[in-house]
């Protein structure tokens, strides 16, 4: 009877917890369902489950994979990896490439946040591998995204722009709205950037993203776009428009550091709208904040701009007092580092100093060749040197070059139109075929084709006005068409047709003579990338 009993409070203890962990089950994945279209819900969810109920590993890699991921997606600053690591380690042990491509991801946007931004790529190169194997068609774009803004961090602009417009391709393939709307206001950003003569391109780019952006009822989708708008209203002097969007940024902010610069955006607005009253109050409300030094300091010295407009010169002081006062305060680890290094640096000169002094005590007689001999040595190491620390700061730019390269390589080989293209060249090798391109799988090889080759096509247009048949056979050129083929594509063209096309086109780009077309288009596009 005693037995009987204690096995049924057992069967009773085993059901209560199975029971437990279906219903953090069912929260885990009612968060993972709202995690796209509401992140801060699935973000609460997530907070509210109590650690004790993460039983076993895979509880615990499901659960850090979700909180790091809504983290991300409510724009959480995320500085420590460790709970992004408890995913990845998990799901390559057991090899489950859908979350090892997920979680590859997100610990790239960890190590992003981080600032470690080439081991950022290295891990999203690493989630991009997965989302092939695992068939993954949403992850791409958010890669290329991620890769695109390391180099934009990195200020290079022109390359970060041609993989924005490999996200902006894959978000529309993909039907992907959030994505395609932050390609289309980073593009806006780096338009805006290069000059006035971009501001209209900018703008056409950031109310495309704008349009698409309204549609969410998610804050976090819109405030990037906000803020762009309002940035660049400012530059092109369209004082009113640049308040209303900073209106719009600053009610939509959530998080204090990204409310502390809404108030500071908003308060430059007004002030360049010259509604001095209103520009103080959100001025002032950016010192309610511990931290954000160097966002006070613009503020001080906007208020002290406002003071020198109401003659108050008091106010004029103390706020260039205190605009010093949070400079010296944000670059406080810097100069703690340029002090200890110029310490270092002065005792070591000292120490050169005494040594010389007892060298020379003791040295009668230097030779005019030993003295040049010394010169020369040290001119050598100091040429080595400087030519070694040369190359050390060349690494990260060649290295993101390189992870450039082959992301554009791998989207060009892999997208259906190069295949497709590719397909029906082969079948020509053993029968005819009807099949061929129609007019949007033209235009989209086009495009991935102006991207792999530096903006060959655009380059080739613009300067020698080709014709859309001159624009075609370019292409099919670069892609390694047999030219014994390539007639097949255009019109049906005769082989000697499309040679004699090439030679006309070789000398209306005026290339050497006895060169081949697509040796030439090669060349230019080496030349293009440099």
């Amino acid at each position: 009877m005693k037995n009987t009993v204690i096995i049924i409070l057992f069967a009773m203890s085993l059901l209560s917890s199975c029971t437990i962990r279906q219903d953090y089950n069912q929260q885990l994945l009612k968060a993972d369902s709202l995690m796209q279209l509401r992140p801060d819900s699935a973000l609460n969810i997530l907070k509210s489950i109590s650690s004790e109920k993460l039983s076993t590993r895979a509880d615990n890699a499901y659960y850090a994979l979700l909180l790091t991921q809504a983290q991300d997606k409510n724009f959480v600053v995320q500085k420590d990896d460790s709970l992004i690591q408890i995913a990845v380690h998990y799901y390559d042990s057991i090899g489950d490439t859908k979350m090892q491509a997920k979680a590859h991801y997100y610990w790239g946007c960890v190590r992003r946040d981080k600032g470690e931004h080439l081991k950022a790529i290295d891990e999203y190169h690493i989630s991009h591998s997965f989302a092939k194997m695992a068939k993954n068609i949403e992850l791409p774009a958010l890669i290329y995204s991620n890769v695109a803004y390391l180099y934009y961090v990195q200020e290079l602009n022109e390359e970060a722009d041609s993989i924005y417009q490999l996200a902006e391709l894959l978000a529309i393939q993909q039907k992907d709205t959030i994505s395609l709307i932050y390609a289309l206001s980073q593009q806006g950003m780096i338009n805006l950037e290069r000059g006035k003569h971009y501001y209209s391109r900018a703008e056409l780019q950031m109310q495309q993203a704008l349009l698409l952006a309204e549609h969410f009822s998610d804050t976090t989708v819109k405030t990037p776009v906000y803020e762009s708008l309002s940035t660049l209203y400012c530059e092109m002097g369209e004082i009113e428009k640049a308040l209303q969007y900073a209106k719009l940024n600053y009610y939509s902010q959530r998080d204090t550091l990204h409310r502390c610069r809404a108030s500071l955006l908003l308060g430059d607005a007004y002030f360049k709208n010259e509604q001095y009253d209103s520009a103080e109050v959100y001025l002032q409300s950016v010192f309610t904040e511990d931290r954000y030094y160097d966002t006070k300091a613009d503020a001080c010295m906007r208020l002290a701009e406002i003071a020198e407009i109401h003659g108050k010169t008091e106010i004029i002081a103390k706020m260039q007092q205190k605009q010093i006062a949070y400079m010296d305060s944000a670059q406080q680890k810097l100069q703690t580092h340029a002090i200890l290094k110029n310490i270092v640096s002065q005792e070591k000169s000292n120490n050169d100093k005494i040594r010389k002094q007892y060298l020379y005590s003791i040295i009668v007689l230097v030779t005019f060749f030993s003295i040049a001999g010394c010169a020369i040595a040290m001119n050598y190491i100091r040429r080595n040197k400087k030519l070694k620390i040369a190359e050390e700061q060349q690494k990260p730019k060649l290295k993101v070059e390189i992870r450039k390269h082959s992301i554009i390589e791998e989207e060009y080989q892999s997208s259906a139109v190069y295949i497709k293209l590719k397909d029906i060249a082969r079948t020509l090798i053993k029968v005819e075929t009807k099949e061929n391109l129609n007019e949007e799988e033209w235009q989209h090889l086009i495009v991935l084709t102006n991207i792999k080759w530096n903006g060959i096509i655009t380059h080739l247009n613009t300067k020698y006005n080709l014709s859309g048949e001159e624009i075609q056979i370019c292409c099919l050129y670069l892609a390694e068409i047999p030219v014994k083929h390539i007639g097949h594509f255009i019109k049906g063209y005769a082989r000697s047709t499309v040679q004699l096309k090439a030679k006309n086109l070789l000398q209306k780009i005026k290339a050497p003579k006895g060169k081949l077309l697509k040796d030439v288009l090669l060349s230019l596009s080496q030349e293009l990338k440099v």
